[in-house]
């Protein structure tokens, strides 16, 4: 029994591998090769459909492989040009801060720069204030020397005015005293002369009578 079923199979693996038009030319009166040949004919389908199936399971899976690499490599991609833009918006966010602490380092040295130009114009108008002050020290200073100066020289004048004028009344009085001296000297000269001019009369008086008995009168 056993040997006719290896019979019937083996006979039924040969139908079944013989090509479809010549299947039909075998002699299928033996129903246990029939039930065989269709018992390999339905192995050979769900072999086959088992096939279909592996090769649809893995085609599937291919493709879900491929979409998976596909979205880890747009994954990746995504990422890239993310951290491109990251890297970017740092760039740009760096190149702004930047920018603007040059505009604030700007900002701070044209203060600084206007401050020192304040401080130098401020010790300039100092130094002009102080200048102008000088020379009006120097020029009342000058002025109240000339005061000085000229109430000296009117002080000068005045005691020089003063001298001549007390030389000059020194003179008159002199003169005046001169004068006196001489109209003194003059009245004694002349009150003596008179004295004298009285003696010589009185001596004449006195010699008249012997002087007319002795001289003719001429009368």
């Amino acid at each position: 029994m056993i040997s006719i079923s290896i019979a019937a199979g083996v006979a039924a693996a040969w139908l079944v591998s013989l090509p479809a038009d010549q299947q039909s030319d075998f002699p299928s009166s033996d129903p246990t090769v029939i039930a065989a040949v269709e018992a390999q004919r339905a192995a050979a389908f769900v072999r086959e459909r088992n096939a279909e199936i592996d090769a649809s399971i893995a085609a599937v899976q291919a493709q879900r492989a491929a979409a998976e690499f596909a979205r880890q490599g747009n994954a990746e991609i995504d990422a890239s040009i993310a951290a491109v833009q990251a890297q970017r918006a740092a760039a740009e966010f760096a190149r702004q801060r930047n920018a603007e602490i040059d505009a604030s380092i700007a900002a701070v040295q044209a203060q600084r720069a206007a401050a020192e130009f304040a401080r130098e114009r401020n010790a300039e108008i100092d130094a002009s204030i102080a200048a102008v002050q000088a020379q009006r020290a120097a020029a009342e200073f000058a002025r109240e020397r000339n005061a000085e100066i000229d109430a000296s020289i009117a002080a000068v004048e005045a005691q020089r005015a003063a001298a001549e004028f007390a030389r000059q009344r020194n003179a008159e009085i002199d003169a005046s005293i001169a004068a006196v001296q001489a109209q003194r000297t003059a009245a004694a000269f002349a009150r003596e002369r008179n004295e004298e001019i009285d003696a010589s009369i009185d001596a004449t008086r006195g010699e008249a009578p012997i002087a007319s008995c002795c001289k003719p009168s001429h009368l």
